[in-house]
């Protein structure tokens, strides 16, 4: 079946299936809503968190960030994972015993100041709003190439649909369509990795590529790479070859520790993913939950640094040297007899994301790592062009789209769910009309307000995007957000029986302006990607987080220290949820 054909075809069988399962899972009361009222399988929702984390950053763009960076781009993949440890051991217990389901609240009722929940709930709506313009440029991508839609027309259907979605369903209905979006996604995500291992690789298992041999010669500028040749070693020899760094060499030992730092602190503290394990009614649930994200998470995770050197070699053993018009028109036929067919590079060029600039007006394509490459190709459409590049079959290169479409669905609606939260319950409920309850809006108008709040909140980021960023760079500064600000203010209340609401709020506080303040700067006034002693110590926004914790923590221990004790209630009350328990006790809300 044609190509378009099969796309659309796949994108209403699985579109069906979610609206199917919304309208059997419906929420039904307000405590379905939130938190799912507390009837989810542990197994269930650790699908759940996987599938939200996923996203457009893991499933469309680290891949090709890791392509263009090499071993620089490991912190996007420990990061995320190494958080999930944080999450399990630090985090998950003792926030459940705790009692409450949104990460204001905790801060609220652990520091006993509404001040300490207000600006939670700022930092809270910021780094979701930055979040969600990441899965916006993913769905941009995916409609203005797959769909051949103008790119606004896509993206304002495509906010409709998930703003709605959020809206009126909730936690329940999120979760258990989640599950069938996390099938979607692995199906598609391993087979084309499958099958492009198979094409280049003596093994079928993409995890075990960089320890398999090649299938095929390759001719470079240099020398010829015989098959049977290392994998990793052929991909060095070629990238060196063509003048790109190699693939094996790390560059930046201190921001990669910095990234990695800042994604596994962010990760712990992430709101969209903590209150999804308040959906649970014991403690030991919560980190059977835990375990079981980290699992279905690593099945996706340990295969994509074998896609993103599957994109290298792909690109430069079909691509290069070739006559343009030959193999846009699908004209071109390899050693093997097989078809090398490039009409995907005319269409991808129609979108915006791929350029092709005859510099030696030779009419052939040219793709080298100095001043004389042709071919620019956005990282973020590497994932999704690769398979195309591969001349994979049109079922596996549609089945990927449906899969991607699923990962920027799950994170997308979670992370308007979070918003919802936030502003109905936090911002409304706790702290604008909680002592003033002769003034509270009847419930019709209150969620019309909230609705609209929310919709210029999806509409803005939708047009905001970070310069010269990618997908998971941008998300990234949404986690060293979390990271500087909430973490140091979870693990304290915690663990820090002495912690008070003055070391806590000015904590926080110094986080968030130091880490924002730096962002904004160095990526809006004083863009330095092209020169790293420009920023402090070398380090870049995406990594500042870690720095941020760092002075969090201490501004919060030190003024602790100089101020009064926290009430006798409040010490009593950390004594209790230091020791997680697995009671069957309901939340309480």
């Amino acid at each position: 079946m044609e190509l378009q054909s099969l796309i659309y075809l796949f994108g209403t069988i699985t579109f069906a299936i979610y609206v199917g399962l919304a309208l059997w899972t419906k929420a039904s009361s307000t405590k379905d809503f939130y938190i799912a009222n507390n009837k989810v399988n542990p197994i269930f929702i650790g699908i759940s968190i996987a599938t939200e984390w996923i996203g457009a950053a893991s499933f469309i763009s680290i891949a090709g960030t890791i392509s263009y960076l090499g071993y620089n781009g490991t912190p996007y993949i420990l990061g995320f994972t190494g958080g999930f440890v944080l999450l399990t051991l630090l985090v998950v217990p003792y926030l459940k015993k705790f009692g409450k389901f949104t990460i204001p609240d905790f801060i609220a009722q652990r520091y006993y100041s509404n001040k300490a929940r207000l600006l939670t709930i700022i930092i809270i709506i910021l780094a979701s709003f930055i979040y969600i313009s990441a899965q916006m440029k993913g769905l941009g991508i995916i409609f203005s190439r797959f769909f051949q839609v103008d790119m606004n027309v896509g993206l304002l259907s495509a906010i409709g649909i998930l703003f709605l979605y959020a809206i009126f369903t909730g936690m329940r209905t999120n979760n258990y369509t989640q599950i069938a979006q996390y099938i979607i996604i692995l199906f598609a995500y391993t087979f084309c990795a499958i099958f492009l291992s198979l094409q280049l690789t003596n093994n079928f298992l993409p995890q075990l590529a960089i320890f398999s041999t090649t299938t095929f010669d390759f001719i470079t500028p240099i020398q010829t790479i015989k098959e049977g040749t290392p994998f990793l070693i052929t991909l060095d020899k070629i990238l060196l070859d063509f003048g790109f760094n190699s693939y094996s060499k790390s560059l930046d030992l201190v921001n990669v520790f910095m990234i990695t730092m800042a994604l596994m602190l962010g990760t712990a503290a992430l709101p969209h993913l903590l209150i999804k394990f308040f959906a649970l009614t014991t403690v030991k649930d919560a980190k059977k939950s835990a375990l079981w994200a980290l699992i279905f998470v690593a099945l996706i995770f340990t295969t994509i640094s074998s896609v993103a050197s599957f994109s290298k070699i792909n690109l430069l053993k079909n691509v290069q040297n070739i006559d343009y018009e030959a193999y846009t028109q699908g004209e071109l036929i390899n050693y093997d007899g097989s078809t090398n067919n490039g009409k995907w590079l005319q269409i991808w060029q129609n979108t915006g994301f791929i350029s092709w600039i005859d510099k030696n007006e030779d009419k052939k394509i040219q793709i080298d790592g100095t001043a004389n490459n042709e071919l620019f190709i956005n990282p973020d459409i590497i994932t999704l062009v690769n398979a195309e590049i591969a001349n994979l079959p049109n079922w596996i290169i549609a089945l990927l789209i449906s899969g991607a479409l699923a990962a920027i669905l799950a994170t997308t609606t979670g992370l308007l769910l979070i918003i919802v939260t936030t502003i109905s319950y936090d911002l409304w409920d706790e702290f604008i009309y909680k002592n003033n309850k002769k003034h509270v809006l009847k419930n019709r108008i209150k969620k019309l307000t909230i609705i609209l709040i929310v919709f210029i909140i999806v509409v803005l980021a939708t047009f905001f995007t970070i310069p010269f960023y990618s997908i998971v760079q941008t998300v990234t500064i949404s986690f060293t957000l979390i990271a500087a600000t909430i973490f140091p203010a979870i693990i304290l209340g915690i663990f820090d029986k002495r912690m008070n609401k003055e070391g806590a709020f000015f904590g926080i506080l110094t986080g968030f302006i130091f880490t924002f303040c730096y962002i904004v700067y160095f990526l809006f006034f004083n863009n330095s990607i092209e020169n790293m002693s420009n920023y402090l110590f070398g380090i870049t926004p995406e990594g500042i987080g870690t720095i941020g914790a760092i002075l969090n923590f201490v501004i919060a221990l030190i003024i602790s220290r100089l101020t009064p004790l926290p009430p006798k209630s409040v010490q009593r009350l950390i004594q209790k949820i230091r020791i997680p328990t697995n009671t069957k006790k309901k939340m309480e809300l």
